[in-house]
């Protein structure tokens, strides 16, 4: 075979698309801008070597592809030692998960806040991904990721930056790919011979051909109908957004074929490309039996069938857009030649007909033949394989270093740290880092929020300048990545909240008083240095007025006259900071001043307040009394055996020796233990 013009070896592209039932190989060649085929073959595999497009017998495979490759050498008198591959798109673990952030509804959101939203989204695909596994240890690439839709506060969003709102959402799709998939595709190649030059996903290579880049703007979707599964690609503003795959294709209708006539596999699959272009099928069942059937009649047989393979695209086509139908949908690979399978997609997405298209190898833009046209559905995968080799031959996988270690990362994207850092194994905490976690809790009945520290962010470092998670990486980079660190939770005490100005030092009956703001926690009276948890219920109580004095000293206002530096004053009056207060009791219609009488009543009033003391090392609040508390009473708070003594007890306050009817006050310092040694305390 003579070449249009002269081509060098190196310029020559050896194209493998590797296919559950066939394997068919494509010879070609770059000039200007059109991709140029020289030669095809397809061969069968002899056994079931592949099973939905995965390697199963690499020896098998291998014999095969010797089979295409040692046809197209002769062909070309050639010898080929480079190819081009791709992997399935059936092997794909693809996972769309809706993922939701609450904030503050204060700030704007930030770039580092979307980011942080979509790695989570990627976590949790992971985590699906693991589920499904069982926890194996089978090792996938995470190949990419998209964003379907933004929503803020629950409403579906174009762009969350600059927004401001209390909750922001995301459908992220994360795709995933088995590594002992390129690993056995790799194996095959070695066993014939063959460097691989170039390694990308079917999909994306039928697209590559398929839908030009020109037209990825708009929201394609390729499915790829083959033997056993059939796989869907998304585009979507010039990108490459999702894939997927459901494992029923061509085969569905074959095989009803076979149970319906009684033929063998190879003659239903003629009958199948048959149907609608005769009027009539003919053919001999296995017995030998001739027959000649209308293809109306197979078809209407069929029709079950065709519109269950379309109910199941057309379901996982809506699934992967975002719940919705795209713009159009091409159709390519040998199942997609089924009698009316893409009316029926057109009828289950409520597209036009002519907006469900099938892509033969005459639709291809760029693409010429100097072996003669290739036309059927089948050949767009192993062009598009060629034509992917040739945009980005070398950069099939690029390599790089993370913090040493070489990490490898599917060339199908303009790849970034955060490609790398995800490939790496690094997630949204340690590539972002998580806020400290905050406090809340109910202070004087209104709720209260103290946000925690804020997380200091991943430093980063690609071949030793500084970078972000954004900044594009190449083939050698060396990237450096110190995980982010969280930032620590929200702190806070009773005193955070309280003025110290509005303590008040007074007199009262010649009784020198600080008043300080009571505080309650949970019901309890708490020093000021008390740490504030979550959801506790704090209450300050500030003494203003002579009622809240009477009030908290439980002293009884009827019958009393109240008189602030000498002048008489009433109940509202505001009790200031050096004041000198009296209280004085009016009796039998004669004020009569009993500053003694008065100071012990008044004595005896504070006491009737709870009271915090400190017992054996530990604070106790004592409560539920009106008159003064004795040293017994504190028996009635604490955990302390009376009837079991074990020598004799001592009694102690504030360090010297007490009596059980001794009164205690607030803040007394209380000790009470046995005495084993049997001899009294001195103390």
């Amino acid at each position: 075979m003579n070449l249009d013009y002269h081509v060098k070896q190196e310029e020559l592209v050896f194209g493998l698309d590797i296919g559950t039932r066939t394997i068919m190989g494509i010879l070609g060649y770059k000039k200007d801008n059109d991709f140029i085929v020289v030669a095809a073959e397809q061969i069968e595999h002899e056994s079931r070597a592949m099973m939905d497009g995965q390697i199963h017998d690499i020896f098998k495979v291998a014999q095969t592809v010797q089979k295409v490759k040692e046809a197209l050498e002769k062909r070309v008198g050639m010898q080929l030692k480079e190819v081009a591959i791709a992997a399935a798109g059936r092997v794909l673990k693809t996972y769309l998960v809706r993922i939701n952030q609450n904030l503050d509804g204060i700030k704007e959101i930030e770039k580092d806040i979307i980011r942080e939203l979509e790695l989570k989204g990627i976590d949790e695909a992971q985590v699906k991904l693991k589920e499904e596994l069982g926890n194996t240890n089978i090792d996938y690439f995470c190949v990419g990721y998209s964003v379907v839709n933004y929503y803020l506060n629950e409403y579906i969003i174009t762009n969350l930056e600059g927004h401001r709102g209390k909750t922001i959402g995301a459908d992220v799709l994360a795709t995933f790919l088995p590594r002992s998939v390129v690993d056995s595709l790799y194996a095959v190649m070695d066993k014939v011979g063959l460097d691989v030059v170039s390694l990308t996903l079917e999909p994306i290579a039928a697209i590559n051909v398929a839908i030009p880049e020109n037209l990825r703007l708009l929201n394609l979707a390729l499915v790829d109908i083959g033997a056993g599964t059939s796989d869907i690609a998304i585009t979507k503003d010039g990108a490459v957004i999702g894939y997927g795959m459901i494992p029923i294709a061509g085969d569905e209708i074959t095989e009803r074929i076979v149970h319906k006539y009684l033929v063998d596999f190879q003659t239903a699959e003629k009958i199948k490309y048959q149907i609608g272009k005769e009027e009539r099928v003919s053919f001999s069942d296995i017995l030998g039996i001739p027959h000649t059937v209308v293809s109306q009649e197979i078809l209407e047989y069929l029709e079950d069938a065709v519109d269950y393979l379309a109910e199941e695209i057309s379901a996982k086509i809506y699934e992967l857009n975002g719940n919705k139908a795209p713009n159009a949908i091409f159709c390519v690979g040998g199942g997609s030649q089924v009698k009316g399978l893409t009316e029926k997609i057109s009828e289950k997405l409520k597209l036009p007909k002519e907006r469900v298209a099938l892509r033969g190898g005459n639709t291809l833009i760029n693409v010429k033949y100097e072996c003669g046209p290739l036309l059927s559905p089948d050949v767009i995968t192993p062009i598009g394989i060629c034509v992917t080799s040739v945009l980005q031959r070398g950069y099939d996988f690029i390599e790089v270093k993370v913090n040493g270690d070489s990490v490898k990362l599917l060339n199908t994207k303009k790849l970034t740290v955060a490609d790398a850092g995800i490939q790496k194994g690094f997630n949204h905490t340690n590539l972002l880092g998580r806020k400290g976690p905050s406090l809340i809790f109910k202070l004087n009945q209104q709720d209260k929020k103290i946000w925690g520290e804020p997380a200091t962010p991943a430093e980063i470092y690609v071949n030793g300048k500084e970078a972000s998670l954004d900044t594009p990486i190449h083939a050698g980079d060396d990237i450096t990545i110190k995980p982010a660190i969280n930032g620590k939770p929200a702190k806070a005490f009773i005193k955070d909240f309280i003025d110290e100005k509005k303590t008040k030092k007074i007199t009262i009956n010649d009784i020198e008083m600080e008043l300080s703001v009571i505080c309650m926690l949970n019901g309890a009276i708490v020093d000021k240095d008390t740490p504030i948890n979550n959801n506790d219920e704090i209450e300050f109580f500030e003494i203003q007025t002579i009622e809240d004095l009477a009030r908290y000293a439980d002293i009884e206002v009827n019958g009393k006259e109240f008189f602030v530096n000498g002048v008489k004053v009433d109940l509202n009056y505001s009790v200031q900071n050096g004041d000198e207060v009296y209280f004085k009791e009016i009796k039998e219609d004669k004020v009569i001043i009993e500053k003694e009488k008065n100071k012990d009543d008044l004595s005896s009033h504070f006491q009737g307040i709870p009271l915090i003391v400190t017992v054996n090392g530990n604070k106790v609040t004592m409560k539920g009394k009106k008159s003064n508390y004795i040293f017994v009473d504190i028996f009635n708070f604490i955990d302390f055996d009376l009837k079991n003594p074990q020598g004799n007890i001592v009694l102690k306050l504030n360090g010297k020796r007490a009596a059980f009817t001794d009164i205690i006050k607030q803040g007394d310092l209380i000790e009470i233990y046995w005495d084993k040694s049997n001899k009294a305390d001195d103390v």
